[in-house]
This record gives C-alpha cells, sequence and structure tokens, in this order.
C-alpha cells in the first residue's frame, strides 16, 4: 500500500542577520551554512524538513561571503512549523552559534515573500587599506569611463567582465573606501579585484585570505536596486 506523503506544513518563516568578525572572518561560505545549521538544530527551532530521502531543512542563504571578509550583514531565511517567539530567538540561536558571530536581527517574513537570491542585486562594502591612500586619481580616471573590463580568472578559463557599470558609487577618505556594487548572474566581480584593476596592484597585496592581509574588507548592507535606482536595503 503506498502511503500518501504531504508536503511539510509552514506555519512562520524568519529572516535572520549574523555578522561575522573574528575567527569567523576566515571560514568559506560552505563552512559558514554547516556553521548557521548546526546552531540552528541546537537552538531547538522548530525547523521544516523538506520530505526527501535525506531530511533537507527548507533554509536559503543570501550572496556568498568570500573567505578573509568580515560583514555587517548575512542573510538566511528559514521556515518553522510552528511560531518563534522572537523576543527569545536572537538569544537562543547565539547561545549555540561558532565564536565569531552575533545575531543581529529575526524578524518574521511573509512566507511566500521572493528567495533572498531574488531579492538582492547590489551589496555594498567598506574597505580599509593605507595602499589606498593617494590613489583618487585613478578612481576619478574610472569614473569618467563609459567601459572598463576586467579580467576575471577562472579553473578553466577567463572572462572580460565590464565592471563600470557594475560600481553604482564610491566614496574615498585617505584609507577608507566606500565601495557600492551590483551584482548578478554573469555579471559578479568581487570589490579587490575591481580595486585591483583601477589601482594596479599586485595579486599578494590584494589578496584578503591571509591574516597579513594588507586590505580589510567588510560587507556592511545587501539591497535590491529596483528599475528607476531607487535602493532598498534588504
Amino acid at each position: 500500500m503506498r502511503v500518501q506523503s504531504f508536503p511539510p506544513v509552514i506555519n512562520q518563516k524568519v529572516r535572520v542577520r549574523l555578522s561575522r568578525q573574528g575567527p569567523a572572518v576566515y571560514l568559506s561560505h560552505l563552512n559558514q551554512i554547516d556553521v548557521i545549521r548546526r546552531a540552528l538544530v541546537q537552538s531547538e527551532w522548530p525547523l521544516v524538513y523538506a520530505q526527501t530521502k535525506r531530511p533537507k531543512m527548507r533554509i536559503g542563504f543570501g550572496p556568498a561571503i568570500s573567505v578573509g571578509y568580515a560583514s555587517q550583514s548575512e542573510l538566511f531565511d528559514v521556515d518553522l512549523k510552528s511560531r518563534l517567539d522572537l523576543r527569545k530567538a536572537i538569544s537562543s540561536l547565539q547561545e549555540k552559534i561558532d565564536p565569531g558571530y552575533s545575531v543581529l536581527e529575526v524578524k518574521s517574513v511573509p512566507r511566500f515573500f521572493p528567495s533572498l537570491e531574488q531579492s538582492i542585486n547590489v551589496a555594498c562594502y567598506q574597505v580599509k587599506s593605507d595602499l589606498l591612500i593617494e590613489t583618487k586619481g585613478h578612481w576619478d580616471s574610472f569614473w569618467e569611463k563609459k567601459v572598463f573590463e576586467v579580467k576575471k580568472k577562472k579553473s578553466d578559463r577567463e572572462e572580460i567582465i565590464e565592471a563600470r557599470s557594475l560600481v553604482r558609487s564610491w566614496t574615498l577618505s585617505k584609507n577608507d573606501l566606500e565601495l557600492v556594487l551590483r551584482f548578478g548572474p554573469g555579471r559578479t566581480l568581487k570589490p579587490e579585484r575591481i580595486i585591483q584593476a583601477i589601482c594596479g596592484f599586485s595579486d599578494e597585496e590584494i589578496d584578503v585570505s591571509r591574516s597579513d592581509s594588507q586590505f580589510r574588507i567588510c560587507r556592511t548592507k545587501l539591497c535590491f536596486e529596483k528599475e528607476n535606482g531607487d535602493l532598498i536595503p534588504i
């Protein structure tokens, strides 16, 4: 006799925002996903699992974060089978998550909200390095161009990405650069690669994965840019 299966009941979807600093900065995106999943299970949130051969947590993540980046805006959505006490949720998750992570916000969102992947196309960064001092002329020259092509190296090939249209805005003050970048399928560049192409730094100089890196990059905000140019923080 075949037993009829039913889709899991979802009573609430919550969106969580984390920061990562210190030791968490050197975790890969996949390592970070493992950290979050483990913390959610240990926090005993009423999680929903997809009905597959190997039950899979119903969770969706924001854009991948690179090794070496700090962040104030690591986002994920998770489905729940019963409603969560949002006042207690932050502390329960904070108690279980690895060192270097802080739970900044837990909020309920409509169950049929677009996924984070569909909702985000702009990232804001703060970049600090003494190597940026005296580079304003390079940035002014870049900003005057209509097209600025950057080579993107992949394991099996190189791609040419038009970078000028990806930079929505920039502000440089001494060694502190605020950079707002658009991204999407086939048109994504890491901030350090754009900085390298504009300022002429070497691969070693812009390698943020090393603990002694001369650059410090923090992803401060994730946003959605509407067709009319309005920027909506997520």
